[in-house]
């Protein structure tokens, strides 16, 4: 991020409209209730980011289980045992 974060109570609808605009700068903003850090404002391209951090280590779990060992179940037996 191009900026450090900033903080600010929940309750300043303006302030909480600026962070929003700030947002498209790579600004991230806290947003507290009674001084307790509960949500943030985030630019989009964080959350793209750990989108595609969660994909890939989904992709590398499901690499890893298909090098496991073991007797392949046959996608109509797993359906067939759940009910489907």
């Amino acid at each position: 991020m191009s900026e450090p974060a900033h903080e600010l109570p929940a309750d300043d609808p303006e302030r909480l409209a600026r962070a929003v605009a700030d947002a498209r700068r790579g600004v991230i903003t806290h947003v507290a209730i009674g001084g307790e850090r509960v949500a943030a404002i985030v630019p989009e391209s964080v959350i793209e980011a750990l989108r595609a951090a969660e994909d890939a280590g989904d992709a590398a779990d499901a690499d890893a289980a298909m090098d496991e060992d073991g007797e392949d179940i046959p996608w109509e037996a797993v359906k067939a045992e759940l009910g489907l």
